[in-house]
């Protein structure tokens, strides 16, 4: 059987599907046992929550913290993907987010609690985070956003310690999906590639022939205006701005969730003159990027086996 279970949780609309022959109250107590995993990853790491663990660790910026091992994890994840984008990943641009305009939670009746504010401080380089087995520093007058890193460091973690008693799973945190194994007709799961122009609608699909991680990230859903200068919240680490770039949606197929978020927000950053060329040397399964176009639907750029985009929109 196939079920399904969301709710808002990690500052969007989150879904649990599962597949298994397993009786239901296995399933139920499944569900809690993922829910309150959700709800207390998201607890422990929002920038948004003034008590998460985050949000204390940079208001003590400078000085030796004791980390929880989720941290210590999260900061090592990160760390590796920003050597490994040459820094075009950078956790410590939230001074500069927030500089831009992107300071509150968008969730629907959060939008005024009150949030730390640091668009005052620096924007630094990876190399100033320190980590070590229990504690982790960084410089005075910095700050961390983990941003999707956190959400699919959080997807890879619940699907691999799913129970055998899964056949087949999808988890949705927003734009971050683990899936993997077979939907309730063993068939193999197919995933919308959202639309740049019309979020209701889906330009073609994925096939996933094997557990993998897909991603979307873009400039259409989290932007706005500060004192009449458009923002969008992906910053290119290499200006301290905005990104200015060509692609409105990068959806990204990798076999780690964590890899395919940060790579499709590195995508976007890039433009389309050179952002396949570093997917395809990051190792990426199959992408699909939507540019700007002088005609009435986004310019396609993609590679990878399993996409299938609709006669309208190729």
């Amino acid at each position: 059987m196939q079920y399904y279970q969301e709710c808002i949780a990690l500052g969007s609309k989150t879904g649990i599907v599962l597949v298994s022959d397993a009786s239901t109250s296995k399933i139920d107590a499944l569900y809690k046992k993922l829910w309150r995993a959700i709800f207390l990853f998201e607890r422990q790491f929002s920038r948004f929550l003034p008590g998460s663990e985050l949000s204390m660790f940079n208001r003590n910026a400078g000085s030796k913290q004791v980390i929880s091992p989720a941290f210590h994890d999260i900061l090592l994840a990160a760390q590796a993907m920003a050597l490994k984008t040459d820094g075009l990943y950078n956790p410590f641009v939230l001074p500069a987010l927030q500089a831009s305009g992107y300071v509150h939670s968008r969730v629907p009746g959060r939008e005024q609690d009150t949030v730390d504010d640091h668009s005052r401080k620096s924007v630094t380089s990876i190399d100033r985070l320190e980590i070590e087995d229990n504690w982790a520093r960084i410089p005075y007058g910095t700050a961390l956003d983990l941003g999707g890193c956190g959400k699919g460091y959080l997807a890879d973690q619940l699907r691999r310690d799913l129970p055998d008693i899964i056949t087949g799973y999808w988890l949705s945190f927003g734009g971050d999906i683990a899936i993997g194994g077979n939907d309730e007709h063993k068939e193999s799961w197919s995933v919308g590639i959202q639309s740049a122009v019309d979020q209701t609608k889906n330009i073609g699909t994925f096939t996933i022939s094997r557990h993998c991680g897909v991603a979307t990230s873009g400039i259409t859903v989290h932007h706005g205006t500060k004192q009449g200068r458009q923002w969008h919240h992906l910053i290119d680490p290499r200006t301290r701005q905005p990104a200015e770039t060509d692609i409105l949606l990068a959806t990204i197929c990798d076999d780690s969730v964590l890899r395919a978020d940060v790579l499709a927000s590195c995508a976007v950053i890039l433009g389309s003159d050179h952002c396949v060329p570093f997917l395809k040397r990051q190792g990426v399964r199959a992408a699909v990027m939507q540019c700007r176009s002088d005609k009435k639907v986004p310019r396609l750029l993609r590679f990878g086996n399993g996409i299938m985009i609709e006669n309208n929109y190729a």
